[in-house]
């Protein structure tokens, strides 16, 4: 008897891409790239980076200082709370989650700094909601092949990743069966 040989996908860290599969049919993450910010033992946190919406971040927060920063949706939880980040290590309560790349901290210090010019739209991204998994249910989609997941190419600039595309092209990335599935089509009957 042949054992089967399952590709087996690393141990997320913070700071990890997690790239949907191709068929994934959940719309809240069909082609999806997620900038994981947290994962440990209690849980796991992430952002989901290329669901922009149309909006700017005026139009949430009224209090903002004048700018054209775009909104992304960062995932289902929490549609109701505001999240950001950013490349200053000198905001208070900042948390780290990869090179040059901050999550949160002190809300007023950004508006500040925004009225100041000291943050542009180039280093600062909003998000409206998160995506979150309780303790061993990120590593249980992983398992059951939900997810692949990726080191973040040092190229990739959060504060630009917009596109459509990104998914594709990360995947591509990956090189072999992954560069096929990057050109599959969302419904396989359009093949």
């Amino acid at each position: 008897m042949i054992p089967l040989q399952i590709n087996k996908q690393p141990n997320p860290i913070k700071g990890d891409l997690l790239l949907s599969e191709p068929f994934l049919m959940d719309s809240d993450f069909s082609r999806v790239v997620i900038l994981l910010c947290e994962h440990n033992e209690e849980g796991s946190f992430g952002l989901i980076l290329n669901n922009t919406l149309e909006i700017e971040i005026n139009s949430v927060v009224s209090d903002f200082p004048e700018a054209k920063i775009p909104v992304g949706f960062g995932g289902p939880v929490e549609r109701s709370q505001l999240f950001y980040m950013h490349q200053n290590k000198e905001i208070d309560g900042c948390t780290q989650i990869g090179k040059d790349l901050y999550l949160g901290g002190d809300y007023p210090e950004i508006k500040k700094r925004i009225s100041r010019d000291e943050m542009t739209p180039e280093n600062l991204r909003f998000f409206i909601g998160y995506t979150g998994w309780s303790s061993g249910q990120l590593q249980n989609e992983i398992d059951d092949l939900s997810w692949i997941v990726m080191k973040a190419p040092d190229d990739l600039d959060v504060f630009n990743a917009f596109d459509d595309d990104l998914w594709r092209d990360l995947l591509a990335r990956l090189g072999g069966k992954y560069k096929l599935m990057a050109d599959y089509p969302v419904n396989p009957a359009d093949n």
